[in-house]
């Protein structure tokens, strides 16, 4: 590639080297492409927020739906037992649980799992350690505390709000 430059009032012709221009070329392409990608979703995360913001209008009355000040909302369909262990953080715990996105498509669902809470989005684990062992919630987690702008399930987009319901079986400490 071939650029002038004027030093002097003296044009001087210069070329780029071949290694130079791919590095400038691939530079650009990675700058401009996700930039590209993100408008993708841009509509997907508006319905998301919209939903969020909705839900909360919707239910500002209910004493049995709650916001932390995270920003997860959370129903409670069962409190549970109190003599029953309280997960924590760091807990594993058995769940019957449903997964879905706000358009009503269902992308994961379990039955007597066992899971990390350490290993879980942020949002599924603040609303579990809410609960009491028998408990089941409906939680309301914004992409903020999901997946954010990135997912490894395919059947999950980026900014996400996710909706589970989840049976709390047994904790273990």
């Amino acid at each position: 590639m071939i650029f002038k430059k004027i030093y002097n009032n003296t044009i001087i012709t210069t070329k780029m080297k071949r290694p130079a221009f791919l590095f400038l070329l691939t530079l650009l392409l990675t700058i401009i492409l996700p930039a590209c990608q993100e408008n993708e979703w841009a509509d997907w995360q508006l319905k998301n927020d919209q939903y969020m913001a909705q839900l909360k209008i919707n239910n500002k009355n209910d004493s049995t739906f709650h916001v932390t000040s995270t920003g997860l909302c959370y129903k409670v369909i069962y409190q549970g037992w109190p003599y029953l262990r309280k997960p924590n953080a760091n807990s594993y715990v058995k769940v019957n649980y449903k997964g879905s996105l706000i358009d009503g498509s269902t992308f994961d669902s379990g039955t007597n799992t066992v899971l990390s809470l350490s290993n879980v989005v942020a949002g599924w684990k603040e609303g579990v350690t809410k609960m009491n062992g028998g408990g089941t919630y409906l939680l309301y987690i914004p992409a903020k505390l999901g997946y954010d702008t990135i997912s490894t399930n395919k059947q999950i987009p980026p900014h996400s709000a996710l909706i589970f319901e989840v049976d709390l079986v047994d904790s273990y400490n």
